[in-house]
């Protein structure tokens, strides 16, 4: 999934799109440009969290001594494709497109630049690809028993032509078995990403597809299902997108 952040280490302050300047520990000597709280902003609108709210930008000051000191931050986009509004709220152009960065600035020090995505307003969603069944072996084997890529794309159709949106969050979720696989489960079956790791969202490329894999995990005198339902969802501003939610059934079956 997406994100970036910061760490703090003894008595040296090592943080996340930051830079040290002083030891003076009267001084701000360090600033932190934390998380956005979404990869890409849609042109013409403000940036938004998960849940559809708009959502401020957000820097933490830090002093000599490591401790979080207030002050005042200013928020300084590398392109005009963008602008600060309120102080820390994000807005696009409405003929934005691109990816720009945005640097965090106070007490005459600055962040290192977090990059953000000015992406078309996402309106639908619908299954991209085809379903190749898993066939599972006996002993369990991580290679095969992991199916291919189940994905959807996110597009906006509001131009001539559909076009896929990329740098936007989509969630998954799995059922076997007759019932809900919870994420943090992976006794038997579960979804994860391209590197293997437990995974169960997305962030949409730039044709907008987005996909995870089913690992089954085939334990000696278990019974595999033979079936995995994954449910597939999107939202913009709060409400899901058209064809959301998507559901992908995935045949298990031995090979």
């Amino acid at each position: 999934m997406w994100g970036r952040s910061g760490v703090f280490v003894a008595a040296t302050l090592v943080v996340a799109a930051c830079i040290d300047l002083s030891t003076d520990p009267d001084e701000i000597v360090a600033i932190e440009f934390t998380d956005l709280p979404w990869p890409s902003v849609v042109a013409g609108d403000t940036l938004r969290d998960a849940l559809g709210a708009a959502a401020p930008l957000v820097a933490r000051l830090f002093d000599g001594d490591g401790d979080e000191v207030s002050g005042p931050v200013e928020f300084l986009p590398q392109k005009a494709t963008i602008r600060i509004i309120g102080g820390n709220f994000l807005v696009a152009n409405d003929t934005a497109t691109g990816s720009v960065g945005i640097i965090a600035s106070a007490a005459g020090i600055q962040s290192v630049a977090r990059p953000i995505d000015v992406v078309a307003a996402p309106d639908s969603m619908a299954a991209s690809g085809t379903i190749t069944p898993l066939a599972w072996v006996v002993p369990d084997d991580p290679g095969l028993n992991t199916s291919q890529p189940l994905g959807v794309r996110v597009f906006s159709t509001g131009g001539a032509t559909p076009k896929g949106v990329g740098s936007w969050i989509v969630r998954f979720t799995l059922e076997a078995g007759g019932r809900q696989i919870v994420e943090s489960d992976t006794t038997q079956i579960f979804l994860v990403g391209e590197t293997g790791r437990p995974s169960y969202a997305d962030t949409t490329d730039t044709q907008g597809a987005a996909s995870r894999r089913v690992r089954l995990r085939v334990l000696p005198g278990s019974v595999p299902p033979d079936s995995a339902v994954i449910t597939v969802r999107a939202l913009y501003r709060g409400v899901p997108l058209v064809g959301s939610p998507v559901k992908l059934v995935l045949p298990l079956r031995p090979g």
